[in-house]
């Protein structure tokens, strides 16, 4: 079992439409997001213009999980996306001056 700082989330597409990961503030000061199977794009709400393909890690540093979305790149194929992430500190959110979390 990890570690209670470390978050691991898998989801697997069940459709064409856009989603996220997770639906509330999930800030994370590092983390690895592996595309599992089938290719994947990404990108804010409105629109996922980049394309990471089967076996990629995207790595981002101080980040929102729940700002992210992914989508099939392909309608049907549908992506298995997988997170490794380590909790942001407290401290790391004051320097950053996040509040409301």
């Amino acid at each position: 079992m990890p570690p209670s700082n470390v978050i691991v989330i898998t989801h697997t597409a069940i459709s064409a439409a856009a989603f996220k990961l997770t639906h509330q503030d999930l800030w994370l000061g590092d983390c690895n997001i592996h595309i599992a199977t089938n290719n994947a794009t990404y990108g804010d709400k409105n629109t996922q213009p980049a394309l990471a393909t089967t076996n990629d890690v995207l790595s981002f540093e101080d980040i929102n999980i729940n700002d992210l979305f992914f989508a099939n790149a392909v309608g049907v194929a549908n992506t298995t996306i997988q997170i490794v992430g380590v909790l942001m500190s407290e401290a790391r959110k004051k320097e950053l001056e996040i509040t409301g979390v």
